[in-house]
């Protein structure tokens, strides 16, 4: 939204009329979240797609505050108006919030990229999986869709019996047709890290073990794959400012904010005070375990 902006500026400046306010909003000390939400709800509500339940999202914003407590009012402000933007839940499944010391920033997560995939009326179901060593599957590109892709996972075996994981896979129906299936193994996700993640490269550069791709390696393998199917199922403005984020939160360095062009710049910080605090990433879930996936395996 082109107004997104100016949201921000007014939700801050409310923060900013108090008296005795810091730069930082201590949110556990305050011990009133949920007031503290309650007194911006209307900037959520305005941002929010229709279909998103107002009082859930409120929620779930809610828990994560916590988490939290060192940000400021600006880019907490910012991350929440993001996922609101998308109508995205700040979970760790379709979204996170990642505390960076005192700037709290919005990372979309492989599921994020799937509901929005499902908003578009063409879209019937999507699917990501994880094949594992053990499980039956075979790949054949040249036969005929959907026979040129089966997958049987080992339902007898627990995960850690079916072995490491060695494939990542995803595909859409699209009209009673299904899509392209795109899969990913380990070594072509390590290769998109190298080329394309600045923050990695940057973790690398400074000797740090802070990048998502370093703590949190399945979670960015399962986003690349998810992303690269966007290219081969009907797209929207809305998935595409997503792309444009999740881009923006990887270039550590960038003065650009969460949604480029609509959002405030980060606030400028000391050395040192980009680093995610501990614990900060959530792991990639697996398939199945409650995440909006559609469709059986084949």
């Amino acid at each position: 939204m082109s107004d997104l902006k100016d949201r921000v500026k007014a939700a801050t400046a409310e923060d900013d009329q108090e008296p005795q306010q810091s730069g930082v909003l201590d949110i556990a000390a305050r011990d009133d979240h949920l007031k503290w939400l309650q007194s911006h709800g209307t900037y959520f509500t305005d941002a929010l797609p229709r279909h998103v339940d107002k009082a859930h999202f409120t929620a779930v914003a809610l828990s994560v505050l916590p988490n939290l407590k060192n940000c400021t009012n600006q880019s907490i402000m910012t991350s929440l108006l993001a996922c609101a933007r998308f109508g995205l839940e700040p979970d760790g499944r379709q979204a996170a919030i990642i505390p960076y010391k005192q700037t709290a920033t919005f990372q979309p997560m492989y599921q994020g990229y799937i509901e929005l995939m499902y908003r578009h009326p063409a879209v019937d179901t999507v699917h990501f999986g994880w094949i594992r060593e053990k499980d039956e599957w075979d790949f054949e590109p040249t036969a005929p869709s959907p026979r040129d892709f089966r997958h049987r996972p080992r339902v007898d075996l627990t995960d850690e019996e079916r072995g490491a994981v060695i494939l990542s896979y995803a595909f859409a129906w699209i009209g009673g047709h299904r899509s392209q299936v795109i899969t990913l193994n380990r070594q072509q996700a390590e290769e998109i890290r190298d080329k394309y993640s600045k923050g990695y490269a940057k973790a690398i550069r400074e000797e740090k073990n802070d990048s998502p791709w370093q703590t949190s390696f399945d979670a960015m393998w399962a986003k690349s794959c998810v992303r690269r199917l966007v290219k081969v199922v009907p797209t929207s403005t809305e998935l595409t400012e997503l792309i444009n984020a999740d881009d923006d939160a990887d270039d550590t360095s960038a003065a650009p904010a969460v949604i480029r062009g609509t959002v405030v710049a980060r606030e400028e910080q000391g050395p040192g005070e980009d680093s995610p605090q501990e614990q900060g990433w959530p792991t990639a879930a697996e398939p199945g375990s409650g995440a909006r996936e559609g469709g059986e395996q084949e």
